[in-house]
């Protein structure tokens, strides 16, 4: 892979893996139009490390408080709203982490040798994205949910599986039909998104020690950290005032002009 190639995969990753509109499947698009193959796994996983920087540096402090409020509920054998959300954000990591282990090369190998099938979630969740974000009623706050709430949200992220789904689109999709406001429906996703990301990226570890002497690997894990911390704290600021609709209409967009230049090629 050529260095430049790595950055322009780096900002992709940072900028779809926490926007609602999909990481794998850009990831996909592009490489396939800039190396005419998917990405390497070893690539792939050192861009989720990546985003998974940019995930922790954002919310420690969301994290410490979590922890402090577990340890605090097992001092008082109470549970507290705080350790109530890490137990939400364990159960709604369970359908993922299972589905994952089970099917997620199957899936990866399928998807990366017919990238135009990636176009098909795009439109499906933009649709979705639209649609929820239009309709569904705000009635409950993040920690306010419930077990079941955290169960259902995650097999919304176990959905984002399959490539041009985005993990962040069908939990957002998923807390919003579950009650939340935009922000919060934001926050919940990214916050369920981190142990899942880890885990993953835990699971690679040899495939990480396989190409971590290459300078590509550190230029697109850096790339992708700094370019995701910018973008979450954009849209964590871009939802206190607008809704999801511009970027249901990307992925459509995005879609139907993918579709036109896989067919070309």
């Amino acid at each position: 892979m050529e260095l430049w190639h790595s950055v322009v995969l780096g900002i992709i990753q940072g900028l779809a893996e926490f926007l609602p509109i999909s990481s794998s499947g850009h990831l996909i698009i592009v490489s396939t139009m800039l190396q005419g193959r998917a990405l390497s796994m070893s690539f792939e996983v050192a861009l989720h490390v990546g985003t998974l920087l940019a995930l922790l540096v954002y919310f420690w402090k969301d994290w410490i408080d979590l922890l402090q409020g577990s340890v605090l509920s097992l001092k008082e054998k109470k549970i507290n709203p705080r350790s109530q959300l890490l137990i939400n954000l364990i159960v709604g990591t369970v359908p993922a982490a299972i589905i994952g282990k089970l099917f997620e090369h199957q899936i990866e190998e399928f998807f990366s040798t017919r990238a135009i099938l990636v176009c098909f979630p795009l439109i499906i969740v933009g649709i979705l994205l639209w649609w929820v974000d239009r309709k569904a009623p705000v009635h409950r706050k993040m920690l306010e949910f419930k077990p079941i709430h955290g169960l259902l949200v995650g097999v919304a992220q176990a959905c984002a599986l399959f490539p041009g789904t985005s993990r962040s689109g069908a939990t957002i999709i998923a807390s919003r039909l579950m009650g939340l406001d935009r922000s919060e429906a934001a926050r919940f996703s990214f916050l369920l998104g981190t142990p899942i990301t880890a885990g993953a990226a835990l699971l690679k570890a040899d495939e990480i020690l396989a190409s971590i002497h290459l300078p590509e690997f550190y230029v697109g894990m850096l790339v992708s950290a700094v370019t995701g911390w910018l973008v979450i704290g954009f849209l964590m600021r871009y939802l206190r005032k607008y809704g999801f609709g511009v970027f249901a209409i990307y992925r459509v967009v995005l879609a139907l002009v993918s579709i036109g230049i896989l067919m070309s090629h």
